[in-house]
């Protein structure tokens, strides 16, 4: 038996978790409801978001899923985080990124808060039957 079978309803309920961050970040930033919060305060908010998301998928998958994968995920939020860090370094010391370059960061966070990373791992540890 694998150990995706073994413990199915930690990874149900670790998706559920990231859902509902993804649900508060989207009704948050996505609708605007941050508008009175300052720019640095904005930003101290995405960055607890992604930090969520990376801790709930981290205890959703550690035991689910290969060893090999669970690194991919710390690599793909370590290299993500760390473009995110000196973006957001660069707009608190010096000035305002460009308009594409902050769409850009934007798109980062959403897929980083969003469930799609976590679904995507789910699906290749199954289909490996890791």
């Amino acid at each position: 038996m694998t150990a995706w079978l073994r413990r199915p309803v930690v990874f149900w309920i670790g998706l559920a978790a990231i859902i509902l961050v993804y649900c508060l970040y989207y009704l948050y930033f996505i609708y605007h409801l941050s508008r009175q919060v300052s720019l640095h305060a904005m930003h101290f908010l995405k960055f607890i978001f992604v930090l969520a998301a990376y801790g709930v998928g981290v205890l959703g998958l550690r035991r689910n899923v290969s060893p090999g994968l669970i690194q991919l995920w710390h690599l793909v939020y370590a290299a993500s985080l760390l473009l995110l860090v000196l973006l957001g370094i660069y707009d608190w010391c010096f000035t305002r990124a460009p308009l594409a370059l902050r769409g850009i960061a934007d798109n980062i966070q959403e897929l980083l808060v969003s469930p799609v990373l976590y679904v995507v791992i789910g699906i290749i540890s199954y289909r490996k039957g890791l």
